[in-house]
């Protein structure tokens, strides 16, 4: 039989690791001393401890390690792969809100206004108009629309009154939107199918305005800036 330093030179497991997994019941030695306590391993056994050794180098964590006996190696691989998968995305998540934080700045969090609950009579017109005018997305799972990405400042959620998800007594709303051009963005809600309640105008008090209605009969009112 080979000594626990033996085995570790042969199967690349430090000794460490061997004694570890001897102490989960990942891989016990075929003898211990009694008297010393010292650990022997069978030539046997190099082969499962190198698989071990592998697995290892991949992250695989012991729980797993203990399914190859019953599932296969291919079958811990797969459920790995998508533990690596979801934590690639997770990654890649966090990657793409610091890009946006080093090109907009950290956003300041302060109480404001995330989410309106508005009409739609005809829900495929409002969804089309509001990808139209303002290129906001619809997701149906929460019977919303969205501008922005959360978590930045722009985040924020134009809901759909319905009787399932989202009952509301409520008529029609009247909501506000800020845009970078109000010329530009009232010309382009027109043209997606809003209806003029005021062309866009210079006030003392407030940013340069308009309203318009859109195909639910909610007012919007637009402010530039």
């Amino acid at each position: 039989m080979l000594s626990i330093g033996s085995f570790s030179l042969v199967t690349g497991l430090s000794i460490t690791a061997l004694r570890h997994y001897d102490d989960v019941g990942l891989l016990a030695p075929a003898y211990v001393d009694p008297d010393t306590g010292y650990r022997r391993y069978r030539p046997n056994q190099v082969d499962e401890a190198r698989l071990y050794a592998a697995l290892r180098r991949l992250e695989v964590p012991v729980d797993a390690m203990r399914a190859v006996r019953e599932h296969g190696v291919g079958a811990v691989l797969a459920e790995h792969r998508e533990r690596l998968q979801a934590r690639a995305d997770s990654l890649t998540s966090l990657i793409e809100t610091v890009d946006r934080y080093m090109e907009k700045g950290l956003p300041v969090k302060t109480r404001r206004i995330s989410q309106v609950t508005i009409v739609a009579e005809d829900l495929p017109a409002s969804v089309a108009f509001y990808r139209d005018a303002f290129d906001a997305d619809y997701h149906e799972e929460i019977s919303s629309f969205q501008f922005g990405t959360y978590p930045d400042d722009d985040f924020f959620l134009l809901t759909v009154a319905n009787p399932q998800s989202h009952p509301w007594q409520g008529g029609p709303a009247k909501f506000g939107l800020g845009v970078a051009d109000i010329d530009a963005a009232h010309a382009r809600a027109l043209a997606a199918g809003a209806v003029e309640i005021e062309a866009p105008v210079d006030r003392p008090w407030k940013p340069r305005s308009s309203t318009v209605q859109d195909p639910g009969g909610n007012h919007i009112d637009l402010y530039e800036g």
